[in-house]
């Protein structure tokens, strides 16, 4: 590196187990997660692509490293870039080549300085830790997938709803379920690629059977037990039958959307003390699900 910038710190969360954030920034908006097994390691999400990511999980681990996108959004596959290919839920596929088009180093140079902390913010240089995004070779993820990773294998479940190929991975060695954007405290169905209410129910209907195998969800921006599914399905039951909080606001693409549970004045909190909330558009509850089928692109 031309500059010591702590880009990334990881913490050991289980058995040869980490979660990786930024650390140069007081903003740890997103976050992902290093698995290593006997003869791979895993790597799932790779937030927003400031720093090398690659060259930083060679310093928790010697093992080859395969990359796993739990879902097509910027602040989960930023760092893809840096890899040769990645896992991506087959429905997102088509989105994520989408959004990769014209997205140039520069721009995540200046990014990472407006959010890096005074002593690194002028260090902080179009080098080797920012690259352009541009097409990368992409390989489908399914529903009952795995990854075997020698001694340890990790599962894929389909969860789609915030979007439409969502997936959580599971660990049933550490118990942990690592689950992107699929289920938390904002969970968002607001996007073009989101899924209609009742599809997200459905979803959550399968990583309930599915909840046996984990206790902890590592999620891309929060962590909770595996009891906040449990909280979803109840909250996106009361969305169904039009009994939910239905408090209107303005969403992350400018338009507006409902929150399906209160929240505390000024804070995020819901304001019952329960964890799990949504945004949802009112139009798109029953509606008939469409196809996002896309041509995978080698």
């Amino acid at each position: 590196m031309e500059t010591f910038i702590p880009y990334y710190s990881a913490e050991l969360i289980a058995e040869k187990s980490w979660m990786i954030r930024n650390s140069f920034s007081d903003d740890t908006e997103a976050l992902c997660y290093l698995v290593e097994g006997r003869d791979y390691a895993l790597l799932i999400d790779s937030i927003l692509g400031m720093g090398n990511l690659k060259v930083f999980c060679e310093t928790l681990t010697d093992k080859p490293v395969i990359l796993a996108n739990t879902h097509a959004h910027s602040d989960h596959f930023g760092g893809n870039f840096f890899f040769d290919s990645c896992y991506m839920p087959h429905r997102d596929i088509g989105f994520f080549q989408d959004c990769i088009n014209g997205v140039k180093k520069q721009q995540l140079v200046e990014m990472a300085k407006e959010r890096a902390r005074d002593e690194y913010r002028d260090l902080i240089q179009p080098d080797e830790n920012f690259t352009d995004w541009f097409p990368m070779k992409v390989y489908p993820l399914y529903d009952g997938d795995v990854f075997d990773l020698g001694d340890r294998k990790i599962e894929v479940v389909e969860v789609g709803g915030h979007t439409a190929g969502s997936v959580v991975l599971i660990d049933s060695l550490t118990r942990i379920a690592y689950s992107g954007d699929a289920c938390n405290g904002n969970t968002l169905l607001e996007f073009p690629n989101s899924l209609p209410i009742i599809s997200y129910m459905r979803a959550l209907l399968h990583l309930k059977e599915n909840q046996n195998k984990f206790d902890k969800m590592y999620g891309g921006h929060e962590i909770f037990d595996s009891s906040i599914i449990d909280e979803a399905i109840e909250t996106v039951g009361k969305v169904l039958a039009g009994t939910d909080d239905h408090v209107e606001a303005t969403g992350m693409m400018g338009y507006k959307v409902c929150y399906a549970a209160k929240k505390v004045t000024g804070g995020y909190e819901r304001e019952d003390g329960k964890r799990f909330n949504m945004t949802y558009l009112p139009d798109r509850i029953q509606e008939a699900e469409k196809s996002m089928a896309h041509i995978i692109k080698i």
